[in-house]
């Protein structure tokens, strides 16, 4: 859903329909679409996203995951249908806002969801198919374009826009079905419907296997009220009716380096250049000159759905930071690179080099930190304050995604920047700055439960020896004094808050 939206404005542009139905007409008889169209059409959908964030979030919290999706679903097909019927780009921009809403609660509710419900082995295996599910939307959108690209009429750019009634149709008839968070569940005091709804997930007949799950999830949320102490008796903050604390909470000593770690995670796909190369690359290959600009762009796609695949396995085989952190400054170099190409007078050359180079960014984005990246952000968070990080991490990606969606048309398009491959320049910069970052803030979560991260971040371990520590310290806890500081801590407060208890 995701994906398909934010390849889908660089594809319909791409589109002769497209263009004289909401072009400006040229002198030579040929339609271009203003860069100011493609800038306010790419930029409300991540401007959306936050507003639905802003408003989502606290609900989420209190009333549960399941219900967002059926919201998001209905919500989606209305924003869908003002694309579709447009008689303007006014209408068109309506409709792409709407949708942006949609995407902006399915966006929150689905690495939360996977998070709370995967157990520590499989978290980052199915975080991964997160992201391989955005890259096979971004897929889609440029198979449905290739082929609407053969028809003539209004059927050429409909085609593309009629193709995203599909996810919220899909959504719509797995939701009788779809299992409330186990976590979200037990945090609430209904252990009864946890074990119902894990039932509905895994589908194994032994009642053992459900009590076992619902008690680690229990001592794991009784040891991050340890470590944080028993916030929950605070009274609530309140800006505007809606209650802040979680989110002020997120920015505290005790967890601002996480909260950080996660944003930072999620806006270093856009820091790198991922919406200059997934969203632009039909678009700016026919710019840049490339003849077949379709069927080049339908092969990048092909090759970065096949390498965020392969991400699945490596992700747990070599760990998060090791896929990250590396691999980024890789990316840094592709980025001179095709900046330097950008600069040779031979353009037709000096084209094919661009498009050689883009497909291997693309290899190594998708194997690192397009794939990687949301695993981390999504698995970083406190147990309780998870919902409200990933608020965070959706807010400040769709900034990102606000900020680079509305400059990119201007860099590129010809009535603006007429910037070439010497783009890359530009995304160098916040690249290095995303990569020094990672250095710095990424930890090694592979294989940790929430518990273990909860201590490492408690007993101050750097980031970076994350990794080295938990090997250390094996199965058990870091450090056996912690336990035992967490279990008085706990018992002291229950005698505070129940003096007459036996």
């Amino acid at each position: 859903m995701q994906g398909f939206d934010i390849v889908a404005g660089g594809q319909l542009a791409a589109l002769p329909a497209f263009r004289e139905k909401f072009g400006v007409l040229q002198p030579d008889g040929t339609y271009l679409i203003p860069a100011r169209y493609l800038s306010a059409w790419n930029s409300i959908a991540p401007a959306t996203e936050i507003v639905a964030t802003f408003i989502f979030v606290p609900l989420l919290e209190r009333f549960g995951r399941k219900w967002g999706i059926l919201a998001a679903s209905l919500i989606s097909v209305a924003g869908v249908l003002l694309q579709q019927l447009a008689p303007d780009w006014r209408m068109h921009l309506a409709g792409r806002g709407v949708n942006g809403f949609a995407i902006g609660m399915m966006f929150t509710i689905s690495p939360l969801w996977i998070g709370e419900t995967c157990r520590p082995e499989l978290r980052g295996f199915f975080l991964c198919f997160f992201n391989t599910s955005i890259v096979f939307g971004q897929f889609a959108i440029v198979v449905v374009s290739q082929g609407s690209s053969h028809i003539t009429g209004v059927w050429q750019w409909w085609l593309p826009v009629v193709a995203m009634y599909f996810f919220p149709l899909l959504l719509t008839l797995i939701w009788p079905i779809f299992p409330e968070s186990p976590y979200w569940l037990v945090r609430h005091n209904r252990p009864t419907d946890a074990k119902k709804a894990l039932r509905r997930i895994y589908g194994f007949k032994e009642t053992e296997f459900y009590d076992i799950e619902v008690t680690r999830m229990e001592e794991e949320i009784r040891i991050t009220s340890d470590l944080h102490g028993h916030i929950e008796q605070r009274p609530p903050r309140r800006f505007l009716g809606m209650d802040v604390e979680l989110e002020l909470e997120c920015f505290g000593a005790t967890n601002r380096k996480r909260t950080f770690t996660a944003i930072f995670a999620a806006s270093a796909q856009q820091m790198i250049g991922a919406t200059f190369v997934i969203g632009y690359a039909t678009y700016f290959f026919e710019l840049i000159g490339i003849q077949n600009y379709f069927a080049a762009s339908v092969a990048l796609y092909v090759v970065m759905l096949c390498a965020s695949t392969a991400a699945f396995p490596l992700t747990e085989m070599f760990g998060r930071r090791f896929l990250i952190v590396g691999p980024q400054f890789m990316l840094c170099l592709m980025l001179l690179i095709i900046g330097i190409l950008g600069c040779v007078p031979d353009k037709a050359r000096a084209s094919w080099g661009i498009v050689a180079i883009l497909y291997v960014w693309a290899v190594i984005y998708q194997l690192s930190i397009g794939a990687t990246g949301f695993v981390l952000a999504s698995e970083i968070a406190t147990m309780r304050l998870r919902a409200a990080t990933q608020g965070l991490i959706t807010i400040t990606n769709s900034a990102w995604g606000l900020i680079m969606q509305f400059t990119v048309p201007y860099m590129i398009n010809p009535d603006a920047g007429d910037l070439g491959g010497k783009v890359g320049f530009i995304f160098l910069g916040t690249g290095l700055i995303a990569s020094v970052g990672g250095w710095y803030l990424f930890p090694e979560t592979k294989g940790l439960s929430f518990e273990k991260m909860d201590e490492l971040y408690a007993l101050k371990v750097p980031p970076r020896q994350f990794g080295k520590v938990a090997a250390e310290a094996g199965t058990g806890h870091i450090v056996p004094e912690l336990k035992v500081a967490t279990a008085h801590h706990s018992e002291q407060a229950e005698a505070d808050t129940q003096p007459e208890r036996v």
